[in-house]
């Protein structure tokens, strides 16, 4: 029998904080990541309901189906979506993964 892969989880790091600015949804560095990361993400609705899913450990699969549900996308747009802004979040380390 194969055994199946544990998928990996994803949490967003506690190095960035969600802000509403004026009528923006953004994404601002704090702590010691300041350094490393000086300013701000803006994000779409989309980005912000991932953000708020990823405030717990999630698998990708779970992050798809947020948008799915919150949006009505097909699950093929969903899962480009999802895996462009993780692609985004782990080039900034915002993203822990487990």
């Amino acid at each position: 029998m194969m055994e199946r892969k544990p998928q990996k989880k994803y949490q967003a790091s506690q190095n960035y904080i969600h802000r509403k600015i004026a009528d923006s949804d953004v994404l601002i560095s704090v702590g010691s990541n300041i350094a490393n990361f000086n300013g701000y993400i803006e994000m779409n609705k989309s980005a912000v309901a991932l953000w708020e899913a990823l405030q717990a450990p999630c698998q990708l699969d779970e992050l798809e189906k947020v948008l799915e549900d919150k949006y009505g996308i097909t699950h093929e747009n969903a899962v480009e979506d999802v895996l462009d802004f993780i692609n985004l979040l782990q080039e900034h380390d915002m993203v822990m993964v487990r």
